[in-house]
């Protein structure tokens, strides 16, 4: 179990259980999670509808009785996240719209399925920032309420909001710094749960990503003068070397240092 306390104490399950049976019980948090690989039944009284199976979704509500009965000889991979009825009212409200209705143990949507894949893996991952961690947990629940709320009035403006610009200025002014979200967020005059939802729709990447795009081009042009890698690292923003040499393989396909001494 992972534990957010940055996030408003969200709290994050990954589950690998070959034979495993969870008594019936209720959490005061919601319960959002997608099975990755095999079967889980979810149902309070072993129903057949509450078999969730691989690439589904389950959205178990505060106090909602439930179970859990491992199924098939796979076992079950999933991942759950519990957030707080608090901080997703509070999300709800600041995009003007209502909790989730739909509240089921099985549902099918491959898009918001894939986001919550997404989102685990951002969040579990030890070279995430608190900017990372933060953008892509905001916009994993402005794509929940957009999905399942029922009354959604969100719509993305065809034209470049000034909001939006004055992101994008804010994070080329501060790419190279720590960038809180709720910072941002106030800075620009948007809630960050439609910040982040709007600009990765207008710019096709998050702000996080989008930040980590501009630290990438800096340090390239820094290598392509030569110099200390470790230091080109520390001064384009990245924890460290190693940091930013595994980013930078995985976008450009090369090292910095390969990049460096074949400009030179």
């Amino acid at each position: 179990m992972h534990r957010f306390d940055s996030l408003d104490g969200l709290e994050l399950l990954v589950a690998d259980f070959s034979d495993h049976r969870f008594d019936v019980h209720w959490h005061d948090t919601w319960s959002i999670g997608v099975v990755l690989r095999g079967a889980n039944n979810n149902s309070a009284k072993g129903d057949a509808d509450g078999i969730v199976c691989r690439g589904q979704i389950s959205i178990i509500a505060p106090g909602q009785m439930h179970a859990g009965t491992t199924l098939g000889n796979e076992g079950c991979h999933y991942v759950m996240f519990y957030p707080s009825n608090e901080m997703l009212l509070g999300a709800a409200e600041s995009m003007a719209m209502h909790l989730p209705a739909i509240k089921g143990k099985r549902i099918e949507h491959r898009t918001f399925a894939k986001k919550l894949c997404e989102t685990a893996m951002v969040l579990t991952d030890t070279q995430s920032s608190h900017f990372d961690r933060e953008v892509i947990w905001s916009h994993c629940v402005a794509d929940l309420l957009q999905v399942f709320s029922p009354w959604q009035s969100f719509t993305v403006a065809s034209d470049i909001s000034p909001g939006l610009s004055r992101a994008k200025e804010y994070l080329h002014d501060h790419h190279a710094q720590e960038v809180r979200l709720d910072i941002l967020a106030q800075a620009v005059g948007m809630s960050k749960f439609h910040l982040c939802r709007q600009f990765s729709a207008k710019f096709g990447l998050s702000p996080s990503r989008y930040q980590r795009q501009l630290r990438l081009q800096q340090a390239k042009a820094l290598l392509s003068r030569g110099g200390d890698i470790a230091e080109i690292a520390s001064a384009c923003g990245f924890a460290d070397q190693s940091h930013m040499g595994r980013i930078f393989k995985s976008t450009y396909g090369v090292t910095p240092r390969s990049y460096r001494d074949r400009s030179i």
